[in-house]
């Protein structure tokens, strides 16, 4: 068992909401608590159990046997807590095959998001509303984006698959747990004009994103049920209650993300936003109760 150290990160529509998923307190606008991350240069600090003191990067790098990894594989998931108080970039992510065309890594970044809390005005961005990349990008250079990107309703316990190469964004008011492949590579096509701290308008991606764009994708929407496993391409999600002992019964690493409340694992305080690596066939002992989300990622790249 690991227990992973939440690393938070300062957005420009970021939130303190936050700070009660762990969230760190010195930092106003946290927008994404990374609970748990293996890339090289976003990795979390093992704080409890095995491996105490390391990077999480490193104990899978130099050990991918134990979570049920081949050599030269990375822990194919990041999970983060993300939130705004003001709307995301209008934005894609990269595909598989696009990403290892172009020298990204192994994966694309598909995500999934949870709305603990929905957008203010009940939906997200979604999908492209243009059949033309070309015109697409004549919009985008004329600041009419909502000409581009259509609208999907979200409500709170609403389950959210992005797949890899959709036009999307999250909107104001949102709280999310977030799942999404082991990359985090984003393309901006659109940003509101906003200015970074050095007041200079924040970098745009258009070539890259109109690249990386699937006209034809769109999100799947669905409300995530307690007890219910959801499954996509690259991942399984179940929300459960855990109590007592919980046995990973999978051949990889599964990870617990706490949702709400507050308990002990092996003796270790755990509470909201923080992240259990379970290793396979690893029994772990629950004192208290909380609700948590449990991930168990697909090695669909074999």
């Amino acid at each position: 068992m690991l227990i992973l150290n939440p690393i938070s990160k300062e957005r420009i529509w970021g939130t303190p909401r936050l700070h009660e998923y762990s969230g760190d307190e010195s930092i106003e606008k946290i927008g994404s608590i990374y609970s748990l991350s293996a890339i090289e240069g976003l990795s979390n600090e093992i704080v409890g159990g095995d491996f105490l003191g390391k990077s999480f990067y490193d104990v899978v790098k130099n050990n991918p046997e134990i979570f049920g990894l081949k050599k030269g594989e990375v822990y194919p998931l990041i999970i983060s807590f993300t939130a705004c108080d003001d709307n995301l970039s209008v934005q894609v992510h990269p595909g598989d095959e696009y990403a290892k065309k172009n020298g990204l890594g192994l994966y694309g970044k598909s995500e999934s998001w949870y709305f603990i809390e929905p957008p203010k005005n009940g939906w997200i961005y979604s999908g492209a509303l243009v059949d033309s990349k070309e015109k697409i990008a004549q919009l985008i250079n004329s600041g009419q984006y909502e000409k581009v990107v259509g609208k999907e309703e979200v409500n709170k316990d609403d389950l959210v698959f992005i797949p890899s190469s959709t036009l999307h964004a999250m909107t104001e008011g949102s709280l999310v747990y977030e799942i999404q492949q082991s990359t985090d590579i984003t393309y901006r096509f659109y940003d509101y004009d906003r200015l970074d701290s050095n007041g200079e308008k924040r970098e745009l991606h258009l070539n890259r994103a109109i690249d990386a764009l699937n006209l034809n994708n769109k999100v799947k929407r669905v409300p995530l049920i307690e007890g219910n496993i959801q499954l996509e391409y690259p991942y399984s999600i179940i929300k459960k209650e855990l109590k007592d002992s919980f046995k990973n019964e999978k051949e990889i690493a599964i990870v617990i993300t706490v949702i709400e409340g507050i308990g002990r694992i092996n003796k270790e305080l755990v509470k909201k936003g923080i992240s259990i690596v379970v290793l396979p066939g690893e029994i772990i002992n629950i004192d208290g109760a909380f609700k948590a989300i449990v991930a168990t990622p697909c090695t669909y790249w074999r």
